[in-house]
């Protein structure tokens, strides 16, 4: 009975650990695409500022901070 009881636990902690994994691993996704479109934007700005483009502008396409573009 007792090694029955250990079986079931043993499964139980198994596939709690593969959900575990799967749900990190989608997380992980979610944030390496976010933290990608966030460079992507930072070097389109980047590019945009360096062509003389004004930064209201570069505000309004990118969608970041006139603090965050003087950065660039």
């Amino acid at each position: 009975m007792c090694e029955v009881i250990d079986i079931m636990i043993n499964k139980g902690r198994q596939e709690g650990l593969v959900a575990g994994r799967q749900e990190g691993l989608a997380e992980g996704r979610q944030e390496g695409l976010a933290e990608g479109a966030e460079l992507e934007k930072k070097n389109i700005a980047q590019g945009m500022k360096k062509k003389g483009f004004d930064i209201s502008l570069i505000m309004e396409l990118t969608g970041l901070s006139k603090e965050m573009i003087l950065s660039l």
